[in-house]
């Protein structure tokens, strides 16, 4: 039997001294996004320059984008001193390494990969992270959603408070209903690990198939594992495929903000565009429009 909680009077004197210090020195620090206008609409503990201590979800079709836009703002959250716990189900770490130094340090993606690698483009990048606070990957493969608690809770430890992990459907195995279940309880237990230690979990997903395959623009309903997943989550956002442009080096897309629990949503999503050399994530600017 769990131990008995202790019930707390909201309007007690006790709580009052509690909550006021709480509300006047946030223990929680905001996470930037690198997306100015999405730091903007997170409200309340975001402070309105980023994600506060939430569970966020971020959906996309797969190939659309969603890990690149997932490491630029784990990108933002390094520059701005917050270590990063990367929760990688879907490449490799050097992959991950590579993908990520070239977001953090603007060097082209081509110098750093296999086969293209270049030892000056790498002492120059190198020289660009001294002072960078901690990424974590594990060092194995994680083969349930236990492991990636756990994994997770050692990050913590470290002094991580920021986490990415890509994705949730690759967390799970076995049947359809298996990775239905599994998928609800990792979503649920992630949760709640951001309520026990004020930490923000960034966990990508997959939308369903009517999601995926529709032409219109998705919507949280459309997330892969059910209700609970938007339920459970403070903010979610989609990567909509019906608005993708592409532009010599550049693509365009649409980041839907489709749940937000602690301030708007935009009208017609956040115009964003991906740099295809370094995989640099930026906001479209006013006079450019690729939709016109």
């Amino acid at each position: 039997m769990g131990a008995v909680m202790k019930p707390v009077n909201l309007f007690g004197e006790e709580w009052f001294e509690e909550y006021e210090e709480q509300q006047a020195n946030p223990t929680a620090h905001s996470i930037p996004t690198g997306l100015p206008t999405l730091n903007r609409i997170c409200n309340d503990q975001g402070q309105r320059r980023g994600f506060g201590p939430w569970l966020v979800i971020l959906a996309g079709n797969p190939g659309l984008g969603k890990t690149t836009v997932a490491l630029s703002m784990c990108a933002a959250a390094l520059k701005e001193g917050h270590s990063v716990g990367m929760i990688n189900l879907e490449q490799t770490n050097v992959q991950l390494a590579t993908r990520l130094y070239s977001i953090y340090t603007g060097s082209k993606l081509r110098n750093l990969e296999t086969g293209g690698f270049n030892s000056f483009a790498w002492t120059q990048t190198k020289q660009a992270m001294r002072e960078a606070p901690a990424l974590y990957v594990p060092e194995g493969i994680l083969m349930s959603w236990e492991e990636i608690l756990a994994y997770a809770r050692s990050c913590y430890e470290l002094g991580c408070t920021y986490f990415a992990l890509d994705y949730l459907q690759l967390a799970t195995a076995g049947s359809e209903t298996a990775v239905y279940e599994a998928t609800q309880r990792c979503v649920t237990e992630l949760r709640r690990f951001c309520l026990d230690t004020e930490s923000t979990v960034l966990l990508l997903s997959q939308w369903n198939r009517t999601g995926s395959t529709s032409e219109k623009p998705p919507t949280a309903q459309n997330l892969h594992g059910g209700m609970i997943c938007e339920a459970s989550a403070d903010l979610v956002l989609g990567l909509d495929h019906t608005t993708v442009r592409r532009n010599l080096n550049k693509g365009y897309f649409k980041l839907l903000t489709l749940k937000n629990r602690h301030g708007p949503l935009v009208q017609g999503g956040i115009p964003i565009q991906i740099d295809f050399e370094t995989l640099r994530v930026s906001e479209v600017s006013s006079d450019e429009n690729p939709w016109a």
